[in-house]
């Protein structure tokens, strides 16, 4: 990855992309002008309307954290706009840099936290990572992006991709990130970028059973990519309070996550 990947992202050729960014610049600007923010400077706005968390020159992540999208813009916007706002350099890098605070600060809200502290203690106590500090300092210091490469399938905040966007942004996005990271794991949360995966990367189950487009019945169920892609593969249900919880017990949720984790290290 490189300033160019960013730029790609930022000014977007394909017209579904662009038509997906259009729609992210309005969600931004009107919940800016909620907060009676309405001389934002144009720059800043555009860098609202996507979501980029990894620095090519500082980390080196071995496993894929990835999301469908990053959704409508929430209130965290107006400090995001203050802190572009005080940058003044075209650095992309400083940029990615307020977006990695964003995300890190995202799986440390009160609705995620459950998940995340599992989810790094289960992946530490399994080998995946080496930490020596509590979860969320390890999440808030940064580190977290040193052995995970968390993105989205569609960068921009539009809330809803159609398909087109999201066929789009796998063609021109996932698969070189996929290319470039080279994961040894993929965690694919939601439904959505599960489906991405398992379509582009022709995922089949590791184990003797029937693979399934559903994340309720695939979750925690260990793939692997049989297209050029060499990849494992562990679909997982979003990790908010609308599946984890919900759908699934907190304690079922992070028990298959585990069985996953386990079949990949075993595999």
């Amino acid at each position: 990855m490189n300033t160019e990947f960013v730029e790609q992202i930022e000014h977007p050729e394909s017209r579904y992309l662009l038509k997906t960014q259009q729609s992210a610049y309005e969600n931004v600007r009107n919940r800016l002008n909620e907060h009676h923010m309405t001389d934002v400077p144009e720059q800043v706005l555009e860098k609202l309307t996507y979501t980029y968390y990894h620095d090519w020159e500082q980390n080196d992540p071995s496993y894929f954290f990835l999301l469908a999208d990053p959704g409508v813009p929430g209130e965290h916007v107006v400090f995001e706009a203050s802190a572009y706002a005080d940058l003044d350099t075209e650095d992309y890098r400083k940029k990615i840099h307020i977006d990695q605070r964003f995300g890190a600060r995202w799986l440390a809200k009160k609705r995620y936290t459950y998940f995340t502290s599992e989810f790094i203690q289960r992946c530490q106590e399994h080998g995946l990572v080496d930490i020596d500090e509590p979860w969320w300092r390890y999440l808030l210091s940064g580190s977290f992006f040193d052995d995970f490469y968390m993105t989205d399938v569609v960068k921009y905040r539009e809330g809803s991709p159609k398909a087109a966007a999201i066929d789009a942004s796998v063609r021109i996005g996932l698969i070189e990130e996929l290319e470039y990271i080279n994961p040894d794991l993929i965690f694919a949360f939601g439904n959505r970028a599960w489906d991405a995966v398992r379509k582009h990367l022709q995922a089949e189950p590791v184990s003797n059973v029937n693979s399934s487009s559903s994340i309720t019945e695939a979750h925690g169920m260990l793939h692997q990519a049989t297209g050029e892609q060499d990849a494992a593969i562990l679909p997982c249900g979003h990790m908010s309070p609308q599946f984890r919880g919900a759908q699934i017990s907190h304690e079922e949720y992070m028990e298959r996550i585990e069985s996953g984790i386990r079949a990949f290290c075993t595999n």
